[in-house]
């Protein structure tokens, strides 16, 4: 459900945001996430987790790193100025482990966006939140600070929306003299070197053969900070709602097709029952902006809905949908594991997962409705690969049917009864 491996659905036309870099991801970082995201995957969602190994206040080492924007920074935080250091964590966490066993004097914050990596970080640093300890933030923004010296790692294809957004907040918590240290092992870096030159004054590249890092000084601040969050409105029944939006979450601007097919599939329910008195209950997964729960709402006035996604500036931009449209039977909740509370008496799960993981976050979505729905209660998941899907709901749903939306298809289907 978040970026990459847990980003929100990845059917979304990016191609205008992404970076202006030439370079593609090496083999070795792709591996790397990968399995990246099958150990932490099984550990984190499965449950193991490995919380408690190792004693109070211990620091679990993780695998050595693999990427080379990590291993970048990792080598310039050998000479950076403390005590309070942030790092910016959008791809993986073994970075966080390595940082302390180098530099244990600096106190280290980790910030994420994704429950997902947030998770993991507590397993491998058992004394978070503790006197002394690291500082674990998963949020829709970066802590406030202030900071003497700010780590962020990307890779060539993040979104440029998203850097330019963070690397602006990042930016305002620097103290005067600060510095922001960007690695990336894009092939060129006049873009990067170009945003931070709008900053700061003061921008040092370093380029090598698998890429550049930048160290930008903050001299003053900003006398203009640019707006990124979006709006944008769409017509469902006899209301226009408004979708708000950032850089990141999706459908960033505009309302996806896959939403849209599943916004019409409510239907499908509708017609089912007459003005909706028998769905009183309704889950979201990956609910990105909260165009698919504000419609929900709608659609069953009487329910209430709870919108999941492991991203918190989803969680954040959906509580602000739901605001924006007076929508208060609206709740947005961060998780990444699919646990959802008052299991086998809802009534109602909606999901449109990503496509990439090798369905993984597709099983996810399943196995939650599976817990979560009372007998008889519906699942509808949008999809354009059909093959998988149907199979799968097929095994695991009953009464399961096709509704063909334009190139999408959503899958409905009712939990089992006993």
């Amino acid at each position: 459900m978040g970026k990459r491996a847990v980003r929100n659905h990845g059917d979304e036309d990016d191609d205008d945001l992404e970076l202006e870099l030439d370079g593609d991801l090496d083999d070795d970082l792709d591996a790397d996430f990968e399995e990246d995201f099958d150990e932490d995957f099984e550990d984190a969602v499965r449950g193991s987790g490995g919380r408690g190994r190792g004693g109070a206040g211990a620091v679990r080492k993780e695998r050595p790193l693999k990427s080379w924007s990590d291993r970048a920074v990792l080598q310039s935080a050998e000479g950076v100025t403390g005590p309070e250091c942030l790092v910016v964590l959008t791809h993986g966490t073994r970075l966080a482990s390595e940082l302390r066993l180098l530099r244990p004097d600096l106190r280290f914050s980790f910030f994420t966006t994704e429950h997902f990596f947030a998770r993991t970080l507590h397993s491998f640093h058992s004394d978070a939140g503790r006197s002394g300890g690291v500082v674990i933030h998963c949020a829709a923004d970066p802590p406030s600070g202030p900071f003497q010296t700010i780590l962020f790692p990307t890779l060539a294809g993040d979104s440029s929306e998203v850097a330019q957004e963070l690397f602006q907040a990042l930016h305002t918590r620097l103290v005067p003299g600060g510095r922001l240290i960007v690695s990336t092992n894009a092939a060129k870096g006049h873009w990067i070197d170009g945003q931070l030159k709008a900053l700061c004054s003061r921008v040092e590249q370093q380029k090598f053969d698998r890429g550049h890092v930048f160290t930008a000084w903050k001299s003053s601040e900003l006398k203009k900070l640019r707006g990124f969050r979006a709006r944008f409105d769409f017509r469902h029944l006899d209301r226009v709602l408004t979708v708000e939006t950032r850089p990141g979450v999706f459908s960033h601007r505009r309302l996806d097709g896959g939403a849209r097919a599943l916004i019409r599939a409510l239907s499908l329910v509708r017609d089912a029952s007459p003005r909706g008195r028998d769905v009183l209950g309704i889950v979201e997964m990956g609910c990105g902006g909260g165009a698919v729960a504000a419609a929900a709402a709608v659609s069953f006035p009487s329910a209430r809905v709870l919108a999941i996604d492991s991203d918190a500036r989803a969680v954040e931009c959906t509580a602000q949908t739901a605001k924006l449209n007076n929508l208060p039977q609206i709740q947005a909740q961060l998780d990444s594991e699919g646990q959802i509370s008052d299991a086998g008496q809802w009534d109602l799960l909606l999901g449109n997962p990503p496509y990439y993981s090798d369905f993984r976050i597709a099983e996810l979505f399943l196995q939650a409705a599976r817990r979560a729905l009372r007998p008889g209660g519906q699942v509808m998941i949008v999809t354009k690969p059909v093959e998988w899907q149907e199979a799968r709901m097929k095994q695991l749903f009953q009464h399961v049917q096709a509704h063909k939306f334009g190139e999408y298809t959503v899958f409905c289907g009712e939990a089992k009864r006993s």
